[in-house]
């Protein structure tokens, strides 16, 4: 039965609602399509499925998130924050884990803003945040391969991560080069280099999920054949590396998404499900916060470039419109009743 429900969340997180702004159009479904059939199974259910399967009370879970740089997005998008701390929330009160929010210095604020929202506010102290329910640690990429590494390994050192999962993480292709998803080229030590944290994973058994809406981000190099077919910029981007917009950085699951917040509610929704507990889904009313914190810490809208409560060209109304849509397909996937007709 959780197969079956998490199908229709699958669908749903897929819905594409793009406007005409040069972002590829018509998109969304072949990449589904293209992780569907590498992968087999609905792509949520194998991701909350693993994290379900791996992370005991206790255990601690890397949330890796933060997309976009000056000048059009100086302190990172709305796509990818939210996500985060919605996987976040559902990995602790769902599964006794403890999160590990990680992002670049320039993102934390509104990364910051959403998971204070979501209940699960970002502790300075290691400690504090190992003991409680209600609060989550993190780290931030300091900037440049060198010393992203050291972070990046002092962190698995210090926690041991059960998992990590990356929401709307840029990888790099085959060249070593970061990319927009229009194909503009974006240097190693402008973005946090959060491959390493795979690299590493693969060394320490940690399982990795990577969700994410485009072919650029982590998780992606499951399909990098596809993406060069699919986008527009898969094969060839617009900077001199020449080498396309498709990672090559994979992840033990990917989940592919209309945009990757979805993606990330839909992890915690197909969690809901196996956990039969509907609140591991955060609700409306938190899903309201999350957003405006964000916006208000500095989190801008991807499409418009503005600091605005949207994310990727959707309004407000549409990512509450989804929550209560996910909760629905939850609650009523759980239930049971005897018809009398």
């Amino acid at each position: 039965m959780p197969e079956i429900i998490a199908e229709y969340i699958d669908r749903l997180v897929n819905v594409e609602m793009r406007f005409g702004s040069g972002l590829p159009r018509g998109v969304t479904h072949r990449i589904y399509d293209a992780a569907r059939a590498e992968q087999g199974k609905p792509l949520t259910y194998l991701a909350a499925k693993g994290l379900k399967d791996r992370v005991k009370p206790g255990d601690y879970v890397f949330i890796v998130t933060g997309a976009g740089l000056d000048p059009g997005l100086p302190w990172g998008e709305t796509d990818g924050p939210l996500g985060a701390a919605a996987v976040a929330r559902a990995v602790g009160l769902g599964l006794g884990g403890k999160p590990v929010a990680i992002t670049e210095r320039r993102n934390l604020e509104p990364v910051r803003g959403a998971f204070d929202a979501a209940a699960f506010t970002l502790m300075d102290d290691d400690m504090v945040a190992g003991r409680r329910t209600y609060c989550a640690a993190y780290r931030t990429f300091p900037g440049g391969l060198e010393a992203d590494e050291r972070v990046c390994l002092e962190a698995v050192e210090k926690f041991r991560p059960a998992a990590m999962v990356f929401v709307e993480k840029g990888g790099v292709n085959d060249k070593g080069v970061y990319h927009s998803i229009t194909g503009t080229g974006r240097s190693t030590d402008k973005m946090g280099n959060a491959h390493l944290l795979v690299e590493m994973a693969k060394k320490t058994g940690a399982f990795t999920v990577g969700i994410g809406d485009g072919g650029n981000e982590i998780g992606f190099g499951r399909i990098v054949a596809a993406i060069r077919e699919i986008q527009p910029y898969g094969r060839r981007c617009q900077c001199p590396c020449g080498g396309g917009v498709a990672t090559v950085v994979p992840a033990d699951v990917l989940v592919a998404a209309a945009v990757s917040n979805w993606g990330g509610y839909g992890v915690a929704a197909a969690l809901a499900v196996l956990l039969k507990d509907p609140g591991v889904l955060h609700d409306e009313e938190t899903e309201a916060l999350m957003l405006h914190r964000c916006v208000a810490n500095g989190g801008f809208d991807g499409a418009y470039g503005a600091q605005v409560p949207m994310v990727d060209g959707t309004s407000a109304q549409v990512q509450v419109s989804m929550i209560t849509m996910l909760r629905q397909i939850v609650t009523n996937g759980l239930k049971s009743m005897s018809r009398e007709f």
